[in-house]
């Protein structure tokens, strides 16, 4: 016995386990999660080495960290998308988690800015010093003395935004096809 528009099919099996099927995708907004983390603390690292010679001698070398220029935007945007990760995770909604990657693409902007310019922090971390007291001439005077590279902490950031931003794609990717 059939009746019109009746479909007895039978259910469909349940996985291997007896678990039932998930399509949330938990593992990207957990390595979201920790990718922003890693942001979050690279922020108050050492992100600029700055060796300076005086008369042919070295005067030795001195790190500026990132609070003292750029770490506060990936250390505000990093608190952000570990924010909207972790609404993403209790609220299971995975395009929530998806605009994490927003923040976290902002703090790999600051991020990759500082890497390709490192003497970009100590110059700030001067002017903010002297006060206003140097015009441009003798602050480029100044800065001509020194041999700046990136420090570790700037690397933690530009890798842990990156772990972010990609989770942050994934997670919208992954939530939008479930």
């Amino acid at each position: 016995m059939s009746g019109y528009g009746q479909n007895y099919s039978a259910p469909a099996a349940a996985p291997a386990g007896g678990a039932v099927a998930d399509a949330f995708p938990k593992q990207p907004i957990i390595a979201g999660i920790a990718g922003a983390a890693l942001a979050f603390l690279g922020s108050f690292l050492a992100w600029t080495t700055v060796e300076g010679a005086e008369g042919g001698m070295s005067a030795g070398s001195e790190t500026v960290g990132g609070m003292d220029g750029d770490g506060m935007f990936t250390l505000i945007t990093a608190l952000l998308a570990i924010g909207l990760f972790a609404f993403g995770l209790v609220k299971r909604n995975a395009m929530a988690a998806a605009g994490a990657a927003v923040p976290a693409l902002i703090a790999l902007v600051f991020a990759v800015l500082n890497v390709l310019d490192p003497e970009r922090l100590a110059r700030t971390y001067v002017e903010d010093e002297a006060g206003g007291q140097l015009t441009g001439e003798d602050l480029d005077m100044v800065m001509e003395s020194f041999e700046f590279s990136t420090a570790f902490g700037l690397y933690v950031v530009l890798v842990g935004a990156l772990v972010a931003v990609g989770a942050g794609v994934f997670a919208g990717v992954k939530g939008r096809s479930a």
